[in-house]
């Protein structure tokens, strides 16, 4: 599990970590977060033949607004703490990781809210919008729930 924590990440270089927090893990930073994200709300945008220009203007706010959204939750440093703390039944670590896919899928969901509320897509319709929010939060879950996957 180690072989996954980032090398001298900007973040934890200087840090000291409080003993039983680890760092981020390659592949679950809080950058690698919101692209899984965009990526998915990308595909929402394809579908719904969103002008380009639009589109990659509101998947950098929307990456924006994630990262914030994540680093002030310590998200990646909760993802990689809770899925390599020890676990006395190895289905409680399968269970912590499913737990923590949805509740950064909510979190997702608000913060993509926020930066739809700020964005010229905040007037389309109901269903595009709950088809971004959706995708972004799923795009986040789907990608927290690969470490249950075997060899993560």
């Amino acid at each position: 599990m180690q072989d996954n924590q980032v090398q001298n990440s900007s973040n934890t270089a200087d840090t000291k970590l409080p003993e039983g927090v680890f760092p981020p893990m390659k592949g679950y930073t809080n950058q690698e977060l919101a692209t899984a994200a965009c990526q998915s709300v990308d595909k929402v945008f394809k579908e719904n033949n969103i002008d380009p220009t639009l589109a990659r203007e509101s998947l950098f706010d929307l990456f924006n607004h994630l990262t914030a959204a994540y680093q002030a939750n310590d998200v990646d440093y909760q993802i990689s703490t809770w899925y390599q703390k020890p676990y006395n039944d190895p289905s409680a670590r399968t269970e912590s990781v499913k737990a923590m896919a949805k509740e950064f899928n909510a979190l997702t969901i608000r913060a993509a809210g926020d930066a739809l509320i700020k964005s010229p897509l905040g007037n389309m319709s109901r269903d595009f919008q709950r088809s971004y929010l959706q995708s972004a939060g799923l795009g986040v879950q789907n990608l927290i729930e690969t470490l249950n996957k075997p060899g993560t």
